[in-house]
């Protein structure tokens, strides 16, 4: 008798794409060093919370408050570097552990909405999207930030519709809850992001006036106020200044004055109006292309005559998918992370939208989902192989492996990146004057000197004969001084 060939279903191949896309980013968060600049710049604050052991104020140099956020993502990762040590995977990890929420919570909206096997396939596409899976595992506030948006659009749909009356109460709290999440994470521009879409779809046959009795807004509105106004009032109290800085320059000049300087920790991201877009189908590879295919055709039908009815569920989702993309349309200082909160709402319409498609021909998506994993693990080999953005940690590593009891300074001149920060735990120093840069160096110590090699050529002669070439990594030169 001939055995019969057991085959995986479409479902059990669809779990096996999701779970190896986890475990790929799982493996990812160790293998390569913390990226300038952004990702560098937060592990350093992380790494200045742990040692200074202050929770209140996150510091973007020592003495130097960093006001440009909230402290959720780095609360989150400064324990978990408590937990593991101060390493590339500590400080990762908790932005994987907020993807998995989010699947969490977008498996829960699908299956509330529309059964466990189409839960499945939103949880499928939302992993296999391109800006979800890197950030997933990324040193950005931006992984607590959709958890907190997707808590409170799930909060909110569960919340509305549910008939049983003890779930209904449930995530009408956590909506709420999210609300105050989203005050910890970004700050209330979360709020404006999550809050338009539920406007929206609120305004039509009195549904502002039902939110109003079915809610419990008032408690609500107090249980937001507890989770997020005590950091507020302690950041303000400690560090005089901060709402103001907060609350009008990050929330208001930053979004409508291409000119702002009052960025004390960077430069603005000064962008031709409607860039979003482009972000949005960049970083929604390959399920934004599918999305745009799927308006166009929409549209056309209309123009034909077609009869194109929107369910109200459809209707939410196409709100949370529209309404960032044109908010951030107007706005001149933006970078690409900013289409993220969209990934969640991309996934359940797409889910929605090929019900029957997923049960007749599922080998075309699940083809498409494996696009995106296999180019992360692609892309973590690389890095690991120092492929990407040069990192400090080769030429930091290298005067920590000659270190004597001679040992000086480690001293950047002219220019120092923010992984040279982290990887010398707080020590590399940076000149950019010849006068105080002599200083430093006339300490009776074997000092080390990184620049770049234009840099070095323009330093007076008697101090680039001090020093001798010890390694060169891309374009930047360690040299050590001689003599000792």
């Amino acid at each position: 008798m001939m055995r019969k060939t057991k085959h995986l279903s479409p479902g059990g191949i669809a779990s096996c794409i999701i779970l190896s896309a986890i475990l790929i980013r799982f493996i990812a968060l160790g293998l390569f060093p913390l990226q300038d600049t952004s990702e560098a710049r937060y592990g350093e604050m992380v790494r200045l919370m742990v040692e200074t052991n202050d929770w209140i104020t996150p510091y973007f140099d020592y003495d130097v408050p960093f006001w440009g956020k909230p402290p959720l993502f780095i609360w989150m990762s400064a324990l978990s570097m408590k937990v593991f040590g101060v390493n590339e995977f500590a400080v990762r990890f908790p932005a994987l552990l907020c993807g998995i929420l989010v699947m969490g919570l977008c498996w829960q909206l699908a299956q509330f909405q529309l059964g466990r096997i189409q839960a499945k396939l939103a949880v499928l596409i939302l992993v296999s999207t391109a800006m979800f899976l890197v950030l997933s595992g990324t040193v950005l506030a931006d992984p607590v930030m959709l958890l907190s948006i997707t808590l409170i659009m799930t909060g909110f749909w569960i919340g509305w519709h549910s008939p049983d009356q003890r779930e209904k109460r449930l995530w009408q709290y956590l909506f709420f809850a999210g609300c105050g999440i989203a005050l910890l994470s970004k700050g209330p521009v979360v709020l404006v992001i999550a809050g338009l879409p539920i406007f929206f779809w609120c305004l039509p046959k009195g549904r502002l006036l039902q939110f109003w009795q079915t809610f419990p807004c008032i408690i609500g509105v107090l249980l937001t106020l507890l989770v997020a106004l005590p950091w507020y009032i302690a950041a303000e109290l400690k560090t005089p200044g901060f709402l103001e800085y907060f609350v009008v320059g990050e929330h208001f000049s930053r979004y409508v004055d291409s000119g702002w300087d009052g960025d004390q920790y960077g430069s603005a991201h000064i962008k031709p109006l409607g860039t979003i877009w482009i972000r949005w189908i960049q970083g929604g590879a390959p399920w934004s292309v599918v999305i745009v295919f799927i308006a166009l055709k929409r549209c056309w039908h209309r123009v034909r005559g077609a009869k194109t009815g929107v369910s109200s569920w459809e209707g939410f989702l196409w709100l949370w998918l529209l309404t960032p993309l044109l908010f951030f349309t107007f706005s001149k200082n933006l970078i690409w992370t900013y289409a993220l909160p969209v990934a969640p709402a991309m996934a359940l319409l797409l889910t929605t939208r090929w019900e029957t498609f997923w049960q007749q021909q599922p080998l075309r998506i699940l083809a498409t989902a494996t696009l995106v994993p296999i180019l992360m693990l692609g892309a973590a080999i690389a890095f690991s192989m120092d492929v990407g953005k040069p990192s400090q940690k080769t030429l930091i590593n290298t005067i920590k492996d000659v270190q004597t009891e001679y040992s000086g300074h480690i001293v950047y001149w002219q220019k120092r990146p923010f992984s040279a920060r982290y990887y010398s735990e707080g020590k590399a120093l940076l000149f950019q004057e010849t006068k105080s840069l002599r200083e430093a160096l006339n300490n009776k110590q074997q000092n080390f000197l990184i620049t770049n090699e234009r840099a070095f050529k323009g330093l007076p002669e008697d101090i680039q004969q001090r020093f001798k070439e010890l390694k060169r990594y891309r374009n930047w030169v360690l040299w050590q001084e001689s003599g000792f």
